[in-house]
């Protein structure tokens, strides 16, 4: 996944709710929800936020683990 540069005080706000620990009561849905404030502003991809998506009921889930997990084996990323 690219990094995130934040650009104003609710990106940081958001990118803390990005990068909270996994196992974290809630940490799931908390990160699902700042994936998609990214998506909307054009930092995070369709297939990033799917992962997030795909964990946001698992806080134990690690999503850059299962968005790699999901890259096609030719693809150059």
């Amino acid at each position: 996944m690219q990094p995130i540069e934040p650009e104003t005080a609710e990106d940081r706000e958001q990118l803390e709710l990005l990068r909270l620990p996994l196992g974290e009561l809630g940490s799931g849905l908390a990160r699902y929800g700042a994936a998609m404030y990214f998506f909307k502003r054009g930092k995070l991809d369709a297939d990033q936020l799917e992962a997030y998506r795909m964990c946001c009921n698992l806080d134990f889930e690690d999503p850059a683990a299962v968005a790699r997990s999901r890259l096609s084996p030719d693809s150059s990323d």
